[in-house]
């Protein structure tokens, strides 16, 4: 996730501060005394110092999803805040060209001011999948003592951006339980301790009709063994007056009259029709 959080600020900042691709380069190193020696070219880089969770953010609730005739709860995502040290190197404080380092990171400053929250097409695939944004705050007073960290460093005090960014983390820790599909009604009569028995006495269970690819088909009819029948809806469920134990052989007619025999996945409910 880092590489690719990495990877759509590099691409956002050469296209929103006008930034020279050919002739500059945007790095994530460590700028210690020998790393900026080794520098070639005019170098924009964001020294990541620091890795904390952004705990006002936190959410303890799951997201709760069906899967294949399962229930898959998801614990919501962290939220992480990543600092970074923002300074500019070029061999002469002038290039060839004109620019000098304070232009370039007053330009990274603007760049960054006009995106506080990141635009939808800069988001890695990992961020939108989890459906949360990125957001930014730089140059605000929050900041840590910059002094330290060029000391730490073994640099002189320079020109410099200070630069939180929050950034979700998928945890992977999901819950999985099977889906409840059948359920069973009795009714017994009041006022008669001697007559045990129901009155009324009722099973339904709940099928789901896929194709070989898995992929939910609505509009097919399901006939069970012992002549129930229903049609499936949009995500491909159907619910019949049958008991799981009395659960043979279905036959299945898709919308267009074909039909075929199907064997029931008693584990998933799923009906599978190709």
């Amino acid at each position: 996730m880092l590489s690719q959080i990495h990877d759509a600020l590099r691409t956002l900042l050469f296209e929103e501060a006008r930034l020279p691709e050919d002739q500059l380069d945007i790095r994530f190193g460590t700028p210690t005394g020998d790393w900026v020696s080794s520098l070639t070219r005019p170098t924009v880089n964001f020294f990541m110092h620091d890795i904390t969770e952004n705990v006002e953010l936190r959410r303890m609730d799951q997201m709760t999803v069906q899967d294949r005739g399962r229930v898959v709860q998801h614990l919501a995502p962290r939220r992480i805040n990543l600092r970074y040290l923002i300074t500019v190197f070029f061999k002469a404080q002038t290039d060839d060209s004109g620019r000098d380092e304070w232009e370039v990171l007053w330009r990274v400053l603007a760049a960054l001011m006009r995106h506080p929250d990141w635009p939808e097409e800069a988001l890695p695939q990992a961020v939108r999948r989890l459906g949360l944004s990125v957001h930014g705050r730089v140059a605000q007073p929050d900041g840590p003592r910059t002094g330290e960290l060029f000391s730490g460093l073994g640099l002189s005090l320079r020109p410099h951006l200070t630069y939180t960014l929050t950034v979700p983390l998928d945890l992977d820790v999901q819950q999985v339980s099977r889906l409840v599909l059948e359920r069973d009604t009795s009714l017994n009569l009041v006022g008669d301790p001697q007559d045990s028995a129901a009155a009324v006495y009722s099973a339904r269970s709940s099928w789901r009709v896929q194709s070989a690819a898995g992929a939910p088909l609505e509009g097919v009819l399901v006939t069970a063994g012992t002549g129930v029948q229903g049609y499936t809806d949009s995500a491909g469920m159907v619910t019949l007056d049958l008991p799981l134990s009395a659960a043979g052989s279905f036959t299945l007619q898709s919308p267009s009259g074909q039909a075929q025999q199907a064997e029931p996945d008693l584990e998933t409910n799923i009906l599978i029709l190709s």
